[in-house]
């Protein structure tokens, strides 16, 4: 079985692939995880019969060379001038793309239909609105306001506490899409998230509303707990069994985030938010999910998982945790063996770089694709919406037992049609500034036979900068913004900056908290520079 998505639901491109993605997401431990025979039995073992030297635990971390800059970075005037334009694009997509009566921003932008973690990026973003002076403290707070009072007023869109992940515009009450109707442990982390980052800003009611949603929340209802190979980890989510009744009776999704994506690790760290320990995770999920280690020629080991190889899956969780500060994590202090250290910001970097040689060799031969167009990642395509990605060659790991260390599927390269969506490279300036700022300045300069841009739209002209993909091979762009995808793209290019969501994100005490209970130190950041 391929397995080519992470858990992301595609927006409503294809309103009907839930399914297919839980089935086939970088959560599973079903079916999806081995090879089997056709007698049934497992073809796998573990990684050290694969004939390479294996890596050992003990001594081999993901860890930063020591002449690597971290952000936030400099940048040449030229580049800040463009970041400058990109960013307040951006943002007017995130101010006024938005559902008049809750204040949320629309899931894209011809739809009327709300995604809740679209509302998460969004929320972060009202405090570098207002340090960059694009909208005052007072309106960014009536906004945050305006959001926070639509979401409270709504019982029915949450089920202990937790979000489902489409709500209708209006009344902000859950919208079924296709076949999903469903509370998402994914979106509303990153829900809370930007609650976090907007509460520790703008404090005061804005603070009281936000602390009261997330310490509500009853994390330990969606840990697995059927006896099955995932039980113990967090659910996807939940669903009813009834959409008239969309507080009632339901069950889990029977898949789980058990490796250590971007996601995951976000999940995680939110799901240890709760004052009362007993609705919160417990902190030994963090050291269980799976790292499986890869590599690549001209890339260092990295830790990686199966299920996508799409870009975003490397950036979300950067958007608020400042990795980039906190070096290299000990999952053995904690009793776990067979999981090597990791600074999360170099294991990142390292999957950037992977996406960058990937694109140059361009197998395929596609047009676009090369030292500017790299980034593979999930986004409208011609056809709907995809989810392409690369991924690195498998590692052995000294210790490490199928299913339970590492995920036996072993995928292929999967570069889609074609297509390029700017957000990709774009968030990818928190490792690799440069380059990121190169890809951003190419789409920006692209043109069509006319000469006029090819996929950015001027704000002078009602546009919110860089439309969501485009595909030279087919000569198509895409006609809509879409909030999941605009939303990391902002938050990533100021943190590359400033690192204010870093900075706000981590001044929130239950952040703090949540890091203690898994034992992880707080990180220390650079003080917020306005001129950057």
């Amino acid at each position: 079985m391929k397995a080519f998505t992470s858990p992301r639901l595609p927006s409503l491109a294809k309103p009907t692939a839930l399914l297919a993605l839980t089935a086939l997401c970088g959560a599973t431990f079903s079916a999806c995880d081995s090879e089997t025979s056709a007698t049934g039995s497992t073809t796998s073992t573990s990684t050290e019969a694969a004939g390479l030297a294996a890596i050992d635990p003990a001594t081999f971390t993901v860890e930063s060379p020591a002449n690597i800059a971290k952000p936030p970075f400099d940048f040449a005037a030229e580049d800040s001038a463009l970041l400058d334009e990109i960013q307040e694009a951006t943002f007017g997509f995130l101010w006024e793309g938005v559902d008049p009566v809750t204040g949320m921003v629309l899931d894209r932008s011809a739809a009327t239909t709300i995604s809740v973690a679209g509302v998460g990026f969004q929320l972060s973003a009202f405090p570098i609105a207002v340090e960059r002076g694009w909208v005052t403290r007072a309106e960014a707070e009536a906004r945050a306001n305006q959001i926070l009072d639509a979401l409270i007023a709504e019982p029915t869109n949450r089920k202990h506490g937790l979000f489902y992940h489409f709500l209708h515009s209006g009344s902000a009450a859950p919208k079924r899409i296709g076949e999903e109707l469903v509370v998402s442990t994914i979106d509303t982390a990153l829900l809370f998230a930007g609650m976090l980052t907007a509460g520790a800003y703008f404090e005061g009611d804005v603070r009281a509303k936000s602390d009261a949603l997330i310490d509500a929340a009853d994390w330990s209802k969606f840990v697995l707990n059927d006896n099955s190979a995932g039980s113990g980890f967090v659910s996807l989510g939940w669903r009813p069994n009834d959409d008239e009744n969309p507080t009632g009776e339901g069950f889990l999704i029977p898949y789980v985030w058990i490796d250590s994506g971007d996601e995951h690790r976000l999940v995680t760290i939110i799901g240890m938010t709760p004052t009362n320990t007993e609705q919160a995770l417990d902190p030994m999920l963090y050291w269980q999910l799976r790292r499986q280690v890869g590599g690549y020629d001209g890339v260092e080991p990295f830790v990686w998982f199966p299920w996508s190889g799409a870009l975003f899956t490397k950036l979300f969780a950067h958007c608020w945790v400042d990795y980039a500060s906190m070096g290299v994590d000990n999952p053995a202090e904690h009793g776990v063996s067979a999981r090597v250290g990791v600074d999360w910001w170099e294991n990142s970097r390292r999957a950037v770089q992977l996406h960058q040689i990937k694109a140059e060799e361009n197998p395929l031969g596609l047009p676009g694709f090369g030292e500017h167009g790299w980034g593979l990642t999930a986004s409208d395509v011609p056809d709907g919406y995809g989810v392409p990605g690369v991924f690195p060659d498998m590692l052995p790991v000294k210790g490490a037992l199928p299913e339970i260390d590492y995920a036996t599927y072993m995928p292929e390269d999967d570069f889609g049609d074609g297509t390029i969506a700017p957000y990709g490279a774009g968030s990818a300036i928190m490792f690799d500034p440069a380059r990121a700022v190169a890809a951003l300045r190419y789409s920006r300069e692209l043109t069509d036979d006319e000469g006029a841009p090819l996929v950015w739209r001027d704000p002078a002209e009602g546009g919110f900068g860089f439309l969501d993909s485009y595909n030279l091979h087919k000569d198509w762009i895409a006609h809509e913004y879409v909030a999941i995808d605009q939303g990391p793209m902002f938050l990533a290019i100021e943190n590359a900056r400033t690192g204010l969501v870093w900075q706000l994100f981590h001044a929130h005490p239950w952040v703090d908290r949540a890091l203690d209970r898994i034992g992880l130190e707080q990180p220390t950041r650079p003080e917020f520079n306005a001129e950057n």
